[in-house]
């Protein structure tokens, strides 16, 4: 029990440590000896758990994602009798607002221009975050705050387009055609009933993406 206890203990150590110098130095400039020395641990014991420098990266961003899920959690259930319209507008509100829901966002930054990482993006969006937005929307057509017959659809294009579409690293982009996507955005959510896109909060989503990547933004095509 305690060499469990033990192993799990040395995971999270390796985990914190490395999402710790992945934003210092960047995932490219940090070595596994780097999280060897910093950690205070043998570089058996990391290979003892992760089969390489990505596959930490992998379990450090997992471990972001639950986090998330977690505060997404403890947001929601401060709502009390919300309607699903207020729900989701809410959620996007503290998201994009919350420093630690986007801590790594950094570190993700270069990790997203690889093709095999964006189609993995793509596909847990749809597969796995687009069912907790979908049940929301559900409670909004319950309500009467938001209407649609197409919920779970709704969903996936929207998270879709968020995250991907809007991601300047993705599809690059300067400053004015990130307003207009996400201008456009707000328009279509509107028109199909889901009037969940603010004009406080597009300003928010825009000077977090500026922030991630003000090259990309302040280039011109």
């Amino acid at each position: 029990m305690a060499k469990k206890h033990n192993s799990q203990e040395t995971i999270e150590t390796i985990l914190s440590v490395s999402a710790k110098l992945f934003l210092e130095k960047g995932f490219d400039k940090t070595s596994i000896k780097d999280i060897t020395e910093t950690a205070g641990i043998s570089k058996g014991a990391i290979y003892h758990h992760f089969q390489s420098k990505d596959e930490i990266l992998n379990a450090v961003t997992e471990m972001q994602a639950q986090n998330v899920e977690n505060m997404i959690k403890g947001w929601l259930s401060e709502m009390g009798s919300c309607t699903g319209k207020e729900k989701i507008i809410t959620l996007l509100h503290k998201n994009f607002s919350s420093q630690e829901a986007h801590y790594l966002d950094d570190v993700m930054a270069s990790r997203i221009k690889s093709p095999e990482f964006v189609v993995s993006y793509m596909q847990d969006t749809v597969n796995k975050d687009s069912a907790f937005i979908a049940e929301i929307i559900k409670e909004g057509i319950a309500d009467g705050s938001l209407i649609t017959d197409y919920p779970e659809e709704c969903a996936e294009v929207f998270l879709l387009l968020m995250n991907i579409w809007c991601d300047p690293v993705v599809f690059k982009c300067n400053h004015a055609k990130l307003t207009r996507r996400l201008e456009f955005l707000q328009h279509m959510m509107k028109s199909i009933g889901l009037d969940v896109l603010n004009d406080d909060l597009l300003i928010k989503i825009k000077e977090l993406l500026q922030r991630l990547y003000p090259e990309e933004n302040d280039t011109d095509e």
